[in-house]
């Protein structure tokens, strides 16, 4: 990539990646063997790193129990771990209902779309907007519903979705809630034990500032999972079954250790810098992007009107989705690219239904996210670029 080129495509993948993970990653790859498997010295190590990394990713996401923090290859095995070990473990069956939003990524809709054709299940969709809260409740009074699963925020727009208040009320009813947190994690301060949530999943390459390769997945004490793979965990080899406790019981095979020392190094710079201060430095660039967007006749822009928070709670994360009279989506964003610099994402993002709801399902949008390496001059330089292709068309 040239070093030149100014990267606005945090919601895909942060970038660059603070110096502490590139250095944990390459520390375990030159220090450490197959975690469990063996008792000589490179095997413990890379045990001893794997278990300082889950109490440190565990601390930050506020749980307790850290063995209920499972490291997974990413948030799309996360979510396919949650919904299908749910319904394994008889959590849901033939004709049972999952409600989700109308934000969802396809590693959520379609686990949900293949398990409606295999095992009977069925989902409905509830469209984000300013009463989604409400209708929500509703949808869940009348239906009766197994299972709610929610993004915390869209990757398309990057509207919020009020988890906290929705936890609460599924929690009095006994419904479990299943919440994708690709998008805040890293971004939002979170309390998972306190906060209701029966499955949480998250991705450490993107606001958790890891490397690509791992994500995480909480099942909070009372919810049943069944492991969707077996195999070899270094515990309890004597016997055939799939171990009972946790972490093991959802981690078989063999840990993909450079990225987890690189999520637990990812985690602490978080923590060093401050989780608040970061998003807060991302929404100023949003801000910024958007005052100039929306005084332009030819640039239209989806979601949230608000930037900041409201009474302390977030609204929308640091993405801005729009499109440009004149031009497609796709040909803006090669324009930005090739000519200007200026990497961003166009397109349906993997997420058909929002895309559906927002009446841009056949081209997509552009999607520019910012991150906390991102400064002013790079708003200005999109900006300016923007206004140089408009002059062209």
């Amino acid at each position: 990539m040239n070093a030149k080129t100014i990267y606005f495509d945090n919601a895909a993948s942060s970038f660059p990646k603070p110096d502490a993970v590139i250095n944990a990653s390459a520390d375990f790859l030159r220090s450490c063997g197959n975690p469990g498997r063996g008792a000589h010295a490179f095997a413990l190590e890379g045990a001893r790193k794997i278990f300082e990394a889950r109490e440190k990713v565990a601390d930050f996401l506020g749980v307790k129990q850290t063995e209920r923090l499972v490291f997974t290859p990413g948030c799309t095995a996360s979510l396919n771990m949650a919904l299908k070990g749910f319904a394994a473990a008889g959590g849901l069956g033939q004709g049972d209902l999952v409600i989700v939003s109308s934000l969802e990524h396809n590693s959520m809709m379609r686990p949900l779309q293949q398990m409606k054709e295999t095992i009977g299940i069925d989902f409905a969709v509830c469209d984000a907007g300013e009463s989604f809260e409400s209708d929500l409740q509703q949808m869940v009074d009348e239906r009766k519903p197994k299972l709610v699963a929610l993004t915390w925020a869209s990757n398309v727009t990057g509207e919020v979705l009020p988890i906290s208040s929705i936890a609460k009320f599924l929690q009095a009813k006994q419904i479990p809630l299943l919440v994708d947190g690709a998008q805040t994690a890293g971004k939002l301060e979170t309390a998972l034990d306190s906060s209701g949530i029966s499955f949480f999943c998250a991705s450490g390459h993107k606001g958790l500032m890891g490397a690509p390769g791992v994500g995480v997945l909480y099942v909070a004490p009372d919810m049943p999972i069944d492991p969707l793979i077996a195999g070899g965990t270094g515990s309890r080899s004597e016997s055939l079954e799939v171990p009972g406790e946790f972490p093991d019981r959802l981690e078989a095979g063999t840990s993909p250790g450079p990225a987890i020392a690189a999520l637990a190094a990812g985690v602490h710079w978080l923590k060093t810098e401050g989780v608040s201060t970061g998003l807060k430095a991302e929404l100023y660039l949003t801000e910024r992007f958007l005052v100039w967007a929306r005084a332009q006749s030819y640039i239209k822009v989806f979601g949230p009107q608000k930037v900041r928070p409201e009474n302390g709670v977030a609204v929308r994360m640091p993405v801005v989705a729009f499109s440009m009279d004149g031009i497609s989506p796709s040909g803006l964003a090669d324009m930005l690219d090739t000519e200007y610099g200026i990497a961003v994402r166009a397109g349906l993002h993997c997420a058909p239904l929002c895309h559906k709801q927002l009446g841009t399902l056949k081209e997509g949008l552009v999607r520019v996210s910012f991150g906390v390496f991102n400064v002013g001059n790079e708003v200005d330089a999109l900006i300016s670029a923007l206004e140089k292709i408009r002059a062209s068309l």
